[in-house]
C-alpha cells in the first residue's frame, strides 16, 4: 500500500469483522442481511417496556423491519391501476392526473418537473471523512484509546470507587490489602483486563476460571489477584451516590457518559452518509428503563439510540432511551432523537438513513431548513396518512399492479416511492435528496432502495462488531453494563482511526485482535511494576511479572502502593 493512500471503507469494516490478517486482494464477503431491505420478509415487532403495569403510553417501539411492508389489503375505494408512461422504463408507472392527495390532505405532484444537470446544493458535502487534526498522525493503540477514555473519566472512576471502598470497609472486621484504596494505574490495569478478555474471547468466563493459570494463562494474574479484581468490580462507581436520587429525576446516567460522548463527537469527521438506529446492551437485572426488543439477540437490555458513519461504522453519538422518563419537550420520540443525535452535523448537507420508527413527512421538511440542512432516506410505515391511496396495493376488477413496479410522487425536493416486490406486499420509502424516478434496469429495483440498503447498516454492523470481541461481563448493575458498552465503543472507534492513520502513512495494518492485545499491554504496564514493590506479594507472582515485563526491568523505577 503506497503512502497517503486511504483504506476503502469496506476494507476497514472487513478488518473489524474478522480476526485474521487482511489481504487487500480478498473480496469483501461479510453478511449484512439485517441491514438490507429484505422485501420478501415481514417482521412486525412491538417493543414495549419491561414493566408489570405497562400501558399504551409505555409503548417503546412498534417497528416494522427495514422493509416497511403492507400485508393488509385495505378495503377502501378502488382505484384503477395507473397507466404505463410511454418512453420510460415500463417498471415505472405513471398517473392520469398531475397531482394526488392523501388522507391527511397532503398534495403530491406526479411529475418531477424540470431538473438541471448540476448536483443539488442539498447533496453537496465539502468536508472529507477522517479523524480530526489532533488524532491524524497517531497510530499507537493506547494513545488512541486514551483520547476517548480520558484522564478525567479515569479520575472520576477512581474518586467514586474509593468512596464506595471506604463505605464497604466498615462492614469488614479485618482489613487486608484486598480492601485498600484504588489508584489510576490500577483502574487502567482493570480496563486492560477487560480489553484482553475481549481479544481472547474470555469475557464469558467466571473470575475463578479467568485467574486460573491452567486455563487462562498468566496475563490476568499479572495485573491483580482474583479477590482484588472481584472487590474492585463490586465497588466500581461513576458518580456520587448521595445525589443520585435527585439527579435521576432529570437524567439517571452518570456524567462520564457525556464526557465520553464529547470525545467521540470531537475526534472524528463523518462522511457524506450517516445511519441512525438502536443498539441494545444485554442486561436482565433491575432497571426501570430496561427494554424488551424481540428481534434482538439479547431481547432484554438498555437501549441506546445511536448514530454511526455509514462507511466506516464509526460511532458518532448515542443517547439512552429512558422509556417514560425521556423528556422530549413535546416532540414525538423519533423526531426528538433525530434532532439531538444529528446536532453535531447540523448545517453540513449530510444524508441520514434510518428506519420507520423515526420517520415522518413533516420531519423530512423540517430537516431541510436551517439550522439542520440535512437530507434523509428512510422507510415509511404503510399506515402513514401522508401516503396517497393510489400508491397502495388494491385489487379491482381491472386487476392489480404488476410485481416489480414502482410509483413515484413528489413534493419539491421530497420523493415518495411505492415499490411492489410481491403480489400482496408493498414497500414505501421517503427521500428528501431531490431524487428522480430511477430504476436499476437489471433488477428492476428502484435505486432509492439500493441506496438505502447500502447506507442502512451503520449501527447494525457496529453492533455486530461489538459482539465479536466484547468487554462485557455478567453483572446485575446496569451502570456497569453501560460502562462495558463504553469500553466496546472506545476499542472499536480507536481501531477505526488507527486503520485510517496507518493506511495514510503506508504502514502494514494490524488485525483487530493484535491491536487490542497491544493496547492491553500498554494499559497495564505501569501497574505490574508497582506491584513488584510490594514486599508481601508471593514469589511466584513476582517471577511471572518479571518474566512478562522482561529481564531488563529496573525494580527501582516503581512506586510503593498507597
Amino acid at each position: 500500500m503506497s503512502s497517503r493512500q486511504l483504506l476503502p471503507d469496506e476494507h476497514i469494516v472487513r478488518l473489524l469483522l474478522q480476526e485474521e490478517d487482511f489481504s487487500a486482494s480478498e473480496e469483501l464477503s461479510y453478511s449484512e442481511t439485517e441491514d438490507n431491505l429484505e422485501v420478501d420478509a415481514i417482521e412486525s415487532d412491538n417493543q414495549t417496556e419491561e414493566s408489570s403495569g405497562s400501558s399504551d403510553d409505555e409503548v417503546v417501539q412498534e417497528q416494522i423491519s427495514p422493509a416497511a411492508v403492507d400485508d393488509v389489503l385495505e378495503p377502501q375505494t378502488p382505484h384503477p391501476p395507473p397507466e404505463v408512461s410511454s418512453g420510460k422504463d415500463p417498471s415505472i408507472l405513471s398517473f392520469s392526473t398531475s397531482t394526488v392527495r392523501s388522507r391527511s390532505r397532503h398534495v403530491w405532484a406526479t411529475n418531477k418537473g424540470r431538473s438541471s444537470n448540476t448536483t443539488a446544493a442539498i447533496n453537496i458535502v465539502r468536508i472529507a471523512r477522517g479523524p480530526t487534526r489532533a488524532l491524524k498522525d497517531i497510530v499507537d493503540p493506547v494513545s488512541l484509546f486514551d483520547r476517548f477514555m480520558t484522564d478525567q473519566i479515569i479520575d472520576e472512576v477512581v474518586k467514586w470507587t474509593n468512596t464506595e471502598i471506604a463505605i464497604k470497609k466498615q462492614t469488614y472486621t479485618q482489613i487486608t490489602s484486598t480492601q485498600n484504596d484504588s489508584g489510576k494505574e490500577e483502574i487502567r490495569a482493570l480496563l486492560g483486563i477487560l480489553v484482553l478478555s475481549a481479544a481472547l474471547k474470555d469475557n464469558h468466563l467466571t473470575l475463578d476460571e479467568l485467574f486460573n493459570t491452567e486455563y487462562s494463562g498468566t496475563r490476568y494474574v499479572l495485573c491483580t489477584s482474583k479477590e482484588r479484581c472481584d472487590f474492585i468490580l463490586r465497588c466500581l462507581r461513576f458518580d456520587d451516590k448521595t445525589f443520585r436520587l435527585q439527579r435521576q429525576k432529570d437524567d439517571p446516567f452518570t456524567p462520564i457518559m457525556e464526557l465520553f460522548m464529547v470525545q467521540c463527537r470531537q475526534n472524528y469527521v463523518p462522511g457524506t452518509n450517516v445511519t441512525i438506529d438502536e443498539q441494545l446492551l444485554a442486561f436482565r437485572g433491575r432497571c426501570k428503563f430496561r427494554m424488551y426488543i424481540p428481534n434482538k439477540t439479547a431481547k432484554y437490555g438498555v437501549k441506546l439510540e445511536m448514530m454511526c458513519d455509514s462507511g466506516t461504522r464509526y460511532m458518532l453519538d448515542c443517547m439512552p432511551y429512558l422509556g417514560k422518563g425521556t423528556y422530549t419537550g413535546g416532540l414525538p420520540l423519533g423526531e426528538y432523537f433525530v434532532q439531538e443525535l444529528t446536532r453535531s452535523i447540523h448545517g453540513t448537507n449530510r444524508n441520514v438513513t434510518m428506519d420507520n420508527w423515526f420517520t415522518s413527512v413533516p420531519l423530512a421538511k423540517q430537516l431541510l431548513r436551517q439550522p439542520y440542512k440535512l437530507t434523509i432516506v428512510w422507510t415509511l410505515r404503510s399506515n402513514k396518512r401522508e401516503i396517497p391511496d393510489e400508491l397502495k396495493n388494491h385489487r379491482t376488477s381491472n386487476g392489480t399492479r404488476r410485481v416489480n413496479t414502482s410509483m413515484f410522487v413528489y413534493d419539491r425536493p421530497i420523493t415518495l416511492l411505492s415499490y411492489k416486490p410481491k403480489p400482496s406486499k408493498m414497500v414505501y420509502m421517503l427521500s428528501s435528496c431531490d431524487e428522480e424516478a430511477s430504476v436499476n434496469p437489471e433488477t428492476k429495483m428502484p435505486r432509492l432502495i439500493e441506496f438505502y440498503n447500502k447506507t442502512k447498516g451503520g449501527v447494525d454492523t457496529f453492533d455486530q462488531i461489538c459482539s465479536i470481541m466484547s468487554c462485557s461481563r455478567k453483572t446485575n448493575r446496569w451502570p456497569i453494563c453501560v460502562f462495558y458498552g463504553m469500553m466496546n465503543i472506545a476499542c472499536i472507534i480507536s481501531y477505526i482511526i488507527y486503520c485510517h492513520n496507518a493506511s495514510v502513512q503506508g504502514q502494514k495494518l494490524m488485525n483487530r485482535r493484535d491491536f487490542m492485545k497491544k493496547m492491553q499491554s500498554k494499559l497495564v504496564e505501569p501497574w505490574p511494576k508497582m506491584r513488584l514493590e510490594i514486599r508481601t506479594i508471593p514469589t511466584h507472582i513476582k517471577n511471572k511479572i518479571t518474566n512478562i515485563l522482561g529481564s531488563g526491568h529496573d525494580e527501582g523505577q516503581g512506586q510503593s502502593q498507597p
